[in-house]
Parts: C-alpha cells; structure tokens; sequence
C-alpha cells in the first residue's frame, strides 16, 4: 500500500514539474529586403520602428528620432565607418524594447545622423549584435521570415541542414573560407547586399584566372555618407566552409571583407552567435547577381551617373561616373528618394534605363547577370 501511495505522489510530482516547464518561445519576425537588407519592425516605448537586422553592426544605433524620443546620457564612443572616417556618437537609454515577444530593458543605443538612403526607405536605425546574440535565429531568405528563439534552442530543422565554419569573437561574426589552401576571414553582415574582399589583406594572384568585371560605383556608411569605389567584381571558384562548398561572386576592392545577403538568395540560414553556430539549408552555394551597366543617382539636385562599368556599351559610347543624365525613361527627377525608389522598383521587375545625357547621348541600359556560366 505504501509502495502504491509512493509510486502515485512520485507521479503527481513528475506531471507538476513537467507542467511547469516554460514553453520555448519561437517569434516569428516578417521581413522586407529594400537595398537587400533585412529590415524588421521593432517597438521603442510603445512606438513601431524599422531597423535594419546588421550582424555586421557592433551596436544598436537609431537616427534622428532618438534625440527626441529617448533620454540622453554622458557616454560617448568613437565609431569607425566603412569609408574610413571616425565619427563620435552619443548613447542614449532606449527604454523598453519590444523584439518579437521579448522585452529588453536597461539597455544603450548610440544615436546616428539621419541619411538620405535610410529616410527613403523608412529605416530608422540598425540592430547590432549587442541585441541579437542573445538569441538564436532562423533567416529564411525565401519566406523573409526571421525566427527568433532562445539561445540554447535549435530547431529540429537544423539537423538538416549544414554547418559553416564560424566564429563569433569580440562582437564580429566572422564565416572561414578556404581557398587554395588559404583561409579567408569574411564577416558575415545581414546590412550588406553584395560580398567583398579587401585587396589589402587578401591578395588573389590568380585574379586574371576568374570571370571579372569592373565598376565604378559607390556606397553608403551607417551616417548615410557616400564613398566612391572602384572595384573589380569577380567570380571565385569554388570554395569550402565547413561542409559547404560556396561559388560566390565578390567585389575586390578597399572595402572590408564580408558576405552579404546575395550569397543567401533562396536560402535558410540558422545562426547562434553565443554557440558560435552557423548553417545553411544547402550543401551548395552558388551566388548569380543581376546588376545594370549603368545607373543613376541625384547630386545637387541633378541626375548624374553613380555607377557604370568599365567597358559596357555605355562605357564605350564615353559615359562616365559623374556624367549629368536630363532624362531618364522620359522623367526628370531633382529628389533623391523619388529616383532612388523608382530605381529599385524598376531593378525588381528587371525594366530597362532608357537615359539621355546633356551631351545628347541616349542609350538604353538592361539589367542582365554579371557573369553567364554554365
């Protein structure tokens, strides 16, 4: 009798712990891919914002509305950007953040100068791994879903899919590829479209053995400056991380060396940054980018050519970075946000540029893959 009173309060206690288990929580984030960032809404005290999800970013930076809507502090920082230049922000108390169903309290974010970029496409600000290592995350770049779950959780999805070889030290998540018996150290940044490597730090003798192709073009920090580039775009061959085999096309040039979400296209991602995980949903990646020749940009007022390259039929007709364009698809555009967006709309639905120049030239620009390979 006693064994039978025993055995019941014994499973009584087993069914009142196993009640009291928490339920692992898995938010599911949608996201939009302007620019080919991933960008999610986030609540500051109650009011919506979109930030751009940045694994590249070391900290969480908001633009102008910070000034406004939180409470400044004394601490200040230096912060590197990618054209080289060192700004100082201030940190402000963000409140209570709301990411998904968790809410972060107690916490610090740097305040940035609005840019003309970010205003356009209704960013306003960046996530930085400061936020998000404390979680883990599913990136369905299909679906554009993000999936957030606690840091210790993998889904069972993960037992499919494959591992990168990765690791996440001093706030940088950095991806390892070998290539001809040399590891490459790329940073892996959600808040970059293309993948690039640093002909400083890596030097490809064996440049001229790969498709290529050269641009000259430019892009915009976190303070929304523009940098001028001119970089040589190749296709490397193939390349292993973990037990990925990667064919990804790179811009080889001065800025630093990372993936972006191009490499990505179609794909899953499940990343654990405190476990220093990373994997993907296939055991092959091949990055195709589409890009135009020739496209166009608003300086002082007027449309100019911010990008082109070098020996397309724009190039040889004498185009140039700089060039003044009075017409583009018959419109004129004096407002940056407007031409920019007009730009994206027409690269999504792969429209041709018909653009006609204050010299008189007129040509017609489409938008094709950077390199057609078997």
């Amino acid at each position: 009798m006693k064994k039978t009173i025993f055995f019941l309060v014994l499973c009584l206690f087993s069914i009142s712990l196993q009640a009291q288990q928490p339920t692992v929580y898995q938010d599911t984030i949608p996201f939009r891919n302007d620019l080919g960032i991933i960008i999610i809404p986030m609540t500051f005290n109650g009011v919506e914002k979109q930030f751009a999800f940045d694994t590249g970013a070391q900290v969480t930076v908001g633009f102008s509305w910070v000034a406004d809507d939180l409470k400044r502090t004394s601490k200040t920082t230096n912060v590197n950007s990618s054209n080289g230049s060192r700004t100082k922000m201030r940190f402000y108390k963000s409140g209570t953040i709301e990411l998904g169903s968790r809410k972060i309290t107690k916490h610090k974010i740097l305040k940035a100068n609005d840019s003309d970029i970010f205003t356009c496409h209704n960013i306003d600000g960046v996530l930085g791994v400061d936020i998000t290592q404390h979680f883990n995350w599913t990136i369905d770049f299909e679906k554009k879903i993000l999936i957030m779950s606690p840091s210790d959780f993998y889904p069972e999805a993960v037992k499919d899919m494959y591992a990168l070889d990765f690791d996440f030290t001093s706030n940088r998540p950095s991806v390892f590829m070998e290539m001809n018996g040399k590891k490459i150290k790329f940073l892996l940044d959600t808040g970059a479209r293309d993948s690039d490597i640093n002909k400083t730090a890596y030097t490809l003798s064996s440049i001229d053995q790969y498709p290529k192709a050269t641009f000259y073009s430019g892009f915009y920090d976190v303070n929304g400056t523009l940098t001028k580039t001119y970089n040589t775009t190749i296709q490397l061959p193939e390349i292993q991380s973990g037990s990925v085999t990667i064919i990804p096309e790179v811009d080889y040039g001065n800025q630093s060396t990372k993936i972006g979400n191009s490499l990505w296209k179609g794909k899953r991602l499940f990343l654990s940054l405190k476990n220093d995980k990373l994997y993907v949903s296939d055991t092959t990646i091949k990055n195709d980018s589409w890009s135009y020749d020739c496209a166009a940009v608003i300086k002082e007022g007027r449309m100019v050519v911010f990008r082109i390259k070098e020996g397309s039929d724009a190039w040889k007709q004498g185009i140039r970075q700089g060039d003044i364009i009075t017409s583009f698809n018959g419109k004129t555009f004096t407002d940056f946000c407007t031409l920019n967006k007009y730009q994206v709309k027409l690269s999504k639905e792969k429209k041709d540029l018909k653009l006609v120049f204050e010299n008189g030239k007129q040509i017609t620009v489409q938008k094709k893959q950077v390199f057609i390979t078997p």
